[in-house]
């Protein structure tokens, strides 16, 4: 109800109720006040006090309808000067606003860290207690550290969870396998699995079988034969692996040269071997590699003879400088 239509109301209740009474009292009564006699009629008695709270209420009304015009006035004007220092502070510029009405004023400093020059922002503090300490443990998960964050209750997908479960998993890499357990996150579960396969045995590897990938694929070639955590990977495994990545001809090459100083020369050969028959079309100047490079000219010169004369035109011409009795490091070739 707005000011206009209380007072309007009021004065029709205040007339109403003294008619009403005086309809049937039409007396009057004298009252001594100091010593003071003041005689009035009696519908005048009963409608003071209404009269007087009245008054007082329209006292009320007004001192803080007026306060709190002030108090919408010192918003609004703080809300222009928030404006205008959230443009500057996307601007990169010093920031050096005050407010006055207390709705602002947390908002107000938390505004410079929008700045974009980082050391300003790190160095900047912010009056309230719980929003420092959110600050401080998001600049330490940026930094790499472990932080407690059990107090805010966060939800697992939460990026803050999960840059605190790659922190972890940095800081000790046997914590993937907690992390594989129940992942949610793609990417943290890849960074999970690629951390996993640094130490973990086939058998896990296997029961936590991550997405195929070219950078997990190689650190489980480097582990094959390695004095630290190695890994027993057999020929098969290896070649079912390979099924799921994009190899072409050269990662052939590159991956047996990789094994060629890892595996005994018998165990390369076969391996090699299979491969050529299990991908035809990219592996075959790999098994040819590792013919020439264990000096197994025959079965090079067999394989070559078995495939089309338009097919490993190099090896062919390296088989010829072998016939004539040349000799030369394969690797230039490759």
């Amino acid at each position: 109800m707005g000011l206009k239509k209380y007072i309007g109301f009021s004065l029709f209740f205040i007339v109403l109720l003294g008619v009403y009474v005086y309809s049937f009292e039409g007396g009057k009564y004298t009252l001594h006040v100091v010593d003071v006699p003041i005689t009035l009629p009696i519908a005048i008695w009963i409608v003071l006090p209404v009269i007087l709270l009245f008054l007082a209420t329209i006292a009320h009304l007004l001192f803080y309808g007026t306060k709190n015009a002030l108090t919408l006035r010192r918003v609004r004007k703080d809300g222009e000067t928030f404006t205008q220092a959230a443009k500057e502070a996307l601007l990169g510029k010093e920031i050096k606003s005050e407010y006055k009405s207390e709705i602002f004023k947390l908002p107000g400093a938390i505004l410079p860290l929008l700045n974009s020059d980082p050391i300003k922002a790190k160095r900047y503090r912010i009056y309230n207690d719980d929003v420092q300490d959110i600050l401080e443990s998001k600049e330490q998960l940026q930094n790499g550290e472990v932080v407690d964050l059990s107090k805010y209750a966060l939800k697992p997908n939460n990026p803050n969870v999960l840059q605190n479960a790659i922190n972890q998993m940095e800081a000790d890499r046997t914590y993937a396998a907690t992390i594989l357990k129940r992942c949610d996150d793609k990417e943290v579960c890849k960074q999970a699995y690629r951390k996993f396969a640094t130490y973990a045995s086939m058998d896990e590897l296997e029961k936590y079988k991550g997405e195929p990938s070219r950078e997990v694929f190689d650190i489980m070639i480097d582990r094959i034969g390695a004095n630290e955590d190695a890994l027993d990977m057999s020929d098969d495994t290896i070649i079912e692996m390979v099924k799921e990545l994009d190899f072409g001809s050269q990662d052939f090459i590159v991956l047996l040269k990789k094994l060629r100083q890892k595996m005994l020369p018998d165990r390369l050969v076969r391996l090699a071997e299979k491969m050529s028959h299990v991908f035809p079309d990219e592996a075959g100047e790999g098994y040819l590699y590792v013919l020439f490079e264990l000096q197994m000219i025959d079965d090079a010169r067999e394989f070559l003879a078995n495939a089309s004369e338009e097919m490993y035109q190099k090896y062919r011409y390296l088989l010829f400088l072998k016939d004539q009795g040349r000799n030369f490091d394969t690797e230039l070739f490759v």
